[in-house]
């Protein structure tokens, strides 16, 4: 499957032009504060390589930092991960736990800062995961279990690309 232009540009701007000798984009850093909560999804429908891991310190009942780590991720991933730290960071635990991420509409905020006219494909199904790790790794800061996945759909013309 081929990388949108919406997804193309962010990685660009926001990942790629933060990267290298020194220097690490903001929410693929260390966390500031205490971990207090750890999620890990294999993030790509119907298999694939994508590993993202979601580090928390949750605070009065807040989210105080949230930081990823990609491992073999797709341009995609790094963006959804990215603009989902940034989303859940300083917002209430019980209002993140609260979003659907099967719920297109509640996607809308990840399409917005991910900019471009489109709700590219690839975007929604990294935001929904990305989305779920975010939540489970609150979870495991409130003592719960993680929920399991649902199953998310693969983003158009990805079978050719998982099976072929």
């Amino acid at each position: 499957m081929a990388v949108s232009e919406s997804v193309r540009a962010y990685y660009a701007e926001r990942i790629w032009a933060n990267s290298g000798r020194g220097k690490v984009p903001r929410n693929f850093a260390p966390l500031e504060g205490a971990e207090t909560g750890r999620s890990t999804v294999e993030g790509c429908a119907g298999g694939g390589k994508n590993i993202l891991e979601i580090r928390v310190c949750g605070e009065s009942g807040r989210v105080r930092d949230v930081r990823a780590s990609c491992g073999l991720c797709n341009p995609a991933m790094y963006a959804a991960a990215d603009i989902l730290c940034e989303w859940a960071r300083g917002r209430g635990i019980d209002e993140v736990l609260a979003c659907d991420a099967e719920d297109s509409r509640a996607l809308d905020p990840f399409f917005g800062a991910l900019g471009g006219a489109d709700r590219p494909d690839d975007a929604r199904e990294k935001f929904q995961y990305a989305l779920l790790a975010v939540q489970n790794a609150l979870r495991v800061h409130l003592g719960q279990s993680p929920a399991p996945l649902p199953r998310i759909a693969r983003p158009a013309g990805s079978e050719e690309e998982i099976s072929g």
